[in-house]
């Protein structure tokens, strides 16, 4: 591609895109960024084709739903929220092997959390795997998109290697 074409275009977007000091001024609504709202969320996950609900309001806690992909029900939670606006999400799923909690490998959950971003790690008989975006400011559906089809890909991977 020409150079001079590439460097245009990325002066009109320059000129054209406010300036954003840590997302904090991105525009929440118009164009592709979306609000870091768990209405918005919500609708965005909807539209990237899982099936979602919301959980029940909890005044102690931060807005939380459920995520249903497949054969997997991810638990998906807001943080850091503050007049409506959250700062992250993070999806989390686990194996339950409450049943043989003696045999949990964090062996496992180490090597695993050194050669993926996705955390693993072994809570009250269970195995669990956690991935969190910052969406502080606003983010596009696409991305979310490619967060929630990146963190399914591990949790099948992660899986697979679960005794």
């Amino acid at each position: 591609m020409n150079k001079n074409l590439v460097s245009a275009a990325l002066l009109v977007l320059t000129l054209s895109t406010p300036a954003l000091a840590g997302g904090a001024g991105a525009p929440v609504t118009g164009g592709q960024v979306v609000a870091a709202t768990p209405a918005a969320l919500l609708a965005a996950l909807k539209a990237a084709g899982y099936r979602v609900t919301m959980d029940p309001v909890s005044a102690d806690s931060d807005p939380s739903m459920t995520v249903k992909a497949g054969k997997y029900e991810i638990s998906v939670w807001l943080s850091d929220c503050t007049a409506g606006k959250c700062s992250r999400v993070t999806a989390s799923t686990f194996w339950d092997y409450s049943d043989s909690e003696d045999d949990l490998d964090t062996e496992l959950t180490n090597d695993w959390n050194g050669n993926y971003y996705t955390q693993a790690y072994v809570y009250e008989g269970a195995y669990y795997l956690d991935s969190t975006m910052p969406i502080a400011g606003g983010y596009t559906r696409a991305t979310l998109k490619a967060w929630m089809a990146d963190y399914l890909s591990d949790v099948k991977d992660f899986e697979v290697e679960l005794p």
